[in-house]
């Protein structure tokens, strides 16, 4: 009887431990999210920067994140003044298939000392169905001779993507007069380079402004010079693509009397160069550039004038 008892114990154990077994297995996924940004602004010794970074991330159906940065920058002193400023965003939701990611990243940088130089810088990547990053940035600087430069760069990706761009300008003036000769040069330069993938947008936009004259202090003939420089610059890019856009400007010019000889002479120069690149539909870039510079000069009956000009543009683009 106690046998009969302890073998049915035994079979009913076997059996409920093959019906576990072979009942089916229902997983339980965990959705996690996470999110973070950081921003930084400096302003000080001629230096206006600002930078951010956002990042996030989910993982699983359910999940989100979100994060946002932005900071600015201004500085002001005796030689000029620069500003920056600098926004970035990242978002993601989760699905079940993938984790999404994305990141934003943006600096730049006014300058003011002897010239004024601006930078910016945007860096974007998504990854998933539903991540997305956007970020911007620009940077002026006006020094006190009336010398300006500007960038800006505003980009967005979405899905899987990328989107990268950076952009510079810097400008400068140089005058020198006496009481017999006058000299002016201006010089003007910019650079933008952008390039996406997948999802990824950008554009970015560069231009200086850069002149001034000078006229001779004495009482024995007269002499004057002038000179100007400038360029305009944008590139574009969507999908997979990149474009570039550059350009320089140079122009002097200088006017002298004589008092000995009692005689006058001028002489001015112009030189620029414009480029403009793209590769991948979606894309654009031009570039135009403009310099000119002018001299005067006279004493007694006898004059002297000169000037010269540049005007370089080209565009180019694929729908």
């Amino acid at each position: 009887m106690l046998s009969r008892t302890k073998w049915g114990l035994v079979l009913s154990t076997s059996a409920f431990a093959l019906l576990l077994s072979t009942a089916p297995l229902t997983p339980t996924l965990a959705a996690s999210a996470s999110a973070s940004s950081e921003s930084h602004g400096t302003a000080g010794g001629g230096v206006a920067s600002s930078s951010s970074h956002s990042d996030a991330t989910a993982d699983g159906a359910g999940a989100s994140a979100s994060a946002n940065g932005g900071a600015s920058a201004h500085n002001e002193g005796a030689v000029g003044s620069s500003d920056s400023s600098v926004s970035t965003h990242a978002g993601a939701t989760g699905n079940d298939t993938a984790t999404d990611t994305a990141t934003a990243d943006g600096e730049n940088a006014g300058v003011v000392n002897d010239d004024g130089s601006v930078t910016a810088g945007v860096d974007l990547a998504t990854s998933g169905t539903d991540a997305s990053a956007s970020g911007s940035a620009s940077a002026s600087s006006l020094t006190a001779d009336g010398t300006s430069a500007a960038v800006d760069l505003e980009g967005a990706s979405t899905g899987t993507g990328e989107a990268h761009g950076h952009a510079f300008a810097d400008g400068s003036t140089d005058t020198f007069a006496d009481d017999t000769s006058a000299y002016s040069a201006s010089t003007a330069d910019g650079d933008i380079e952008v390039s996406t993938s997948g999802g990824g947008s950008i554009s970015g936009t560069a231009s200086v402004d850069a002149s001034n004259t000078a006229t001779t202090n004495g009482l024995d003939g007269a002499a004057s010079a002038s000179s100007s420089a400038s360029v305009d610059l944008s590139a574009a890019s969507t999908g997979d693509g990149s474009a570039s856009s550059s350009a320089h400007i140079d122009s002097d010019s200088l006017g002298t009397v004589d008092t000995g000889t009692r005689t006058a002479t001028t002489s001015s120069f112009a030189e620029g160069t414009s480029t403009a690149d793209n590769l991948g539909s979606g894309t654009s870039a031009s570039a135009s550039g403009s310099g000119a510079a002018a001299a005067e000069a006279g004493i007694d009956d006898n004059s002297a004038s000169s000037s010269s000009s540049v005007n370089p543009a080209v565009t180019v683009s694929t729908p």
